[in-house]
């Protein structure tokens, strides 16, 4: 079986085996979301204002990623309201996920408090997570601190046995890239990034438009894969009982499409979205066409859920 990178054993990078998506689609039973996608629609036009109606987001980026990575979706969403968490240098999982709790919590606690004039009904909040921010968004959404998800190349846990490693990666190839990151961390970024798209994304240039400054610090890398090491939901996903938005490239070789299938699975209200041929950054080059799909689901599930005040 192929790997995606070669690498020396014990050093640096290890990606999970390649599994072909459509066999994974397949063998799953319930079907693609096609109401939804990362298509250019016939006619476009977005909001120019906040609207309290479509609340607010708090994005939390992946591994090694800066939250300036969503620049340019943010630009296209006005309507909403934008908060990023970093943290980049945390110096434990629990860092991590203690920081980014706490920015939830306060953030629904000022959603909850409008002006006077202003509708009864607190702002929502919804909360976009990608890769590791996608498992921490879905902890957050099973505590009940999000109105909706919006989720990345997400996965309910990283690491797997080796019979579902079409779903995640080995733990013992997390953890070597901890000695790797004190030796020469700079490369093993080089390495993840290049692991991040696929051989025609590459070709095409995609991976020189993600921001060139990672940000984190190197205690702060590896608390980030000791938390994707610990880290597993998948118990609490039927607990999350918002809408959630899935949005997972067919060819993502860090959180493997059948992460995304576990997790329409298990998350009630889920809508997965199919970005074919894509890998694990299935937003980039594709910012406009990603903002109209979070804006259609969420103006949709707006509507199902409070359908009196349309």
């Amino acid at each position: 079986m192929k790997r995606a990178l070669s690498q020396t054993p014990g050093r640096g990078v290890h990606p999970v085996k390649e599994h072909g998506g459509a066999e994974q689609r397949a063998k799953h039973s319930t079907p693609i979301n096609t109401e939804f996608g990362l298509q250019p629609s016939a006619y476009y036009e977005r909001p120019r204002a906040f609207s309290k109606k479509s609340g607010s987001i708090l994005w939390l980026s992946g591994w090694s990623m800066p939250p300036a990575v969503f620049d340019d979706v943010r630009r296209e969403l006005p309507e909403f309201r934008h908060f990023c968490a970093d943290y980049g240098s945390a110096e434990s999982p629990g860092a991590i996920a203690d920081s980014v709790r706490r920015l939830a919590l306060s953030l629904r606690a000022c959603e909850s408090h409008g002006e006077p004039h202003e509708s009864a009904l607190p702002a929502p909040l919804l909360i976009a997570g990608w890769s590791l921010g996608g498992l921490l968004a879905l902890r957050l959404a099973s505590e009940g601190l999000a109105d909706g998800l919006v989720l990345f190349g997400a996965t309910a846990c990283f690491v797997r046995r080796p019979a579902e490693q079409h779903s995640g990666w080995a733990p013992a190839s997390v953890q070597a890239m901890i000695p790797a990151l004190r030796q020469d961390a700079d490369r093993v970024l080089q390495q993840f990034r290049r692991l991040m798209f696929t051989k025609e994304e590459r070709r095409d240039g995609l991976d020189a438009r993600l921001p060139e400054a990672s940000g984190w610090s190197v205690p702060g890398l590896i608390a980030g894969l000791e938390l994707l090491v610990a880290e597993d939901v998948r118990d609490v996903l039927p607990d999350i009982h918002c809408p959630t938005l899935l949005i997972h490239g067919t060819h993502d070789k860090v959180c493997p499409y059948g992460a995304a299938l576990e997790i329409q699975t298990g998350v009630p209200q889920t809508v997965l979205v199919e970005a074919a041929g894509r890998g694990h950054v299935p937003f980039l080059q594709k910012e406009r066409q990603t903002a109209e799909t979070i804006r259609s689901w969420w103006n949709d599930s707006s509507e199902r859920q409070n359908p009196a005040s349309v």
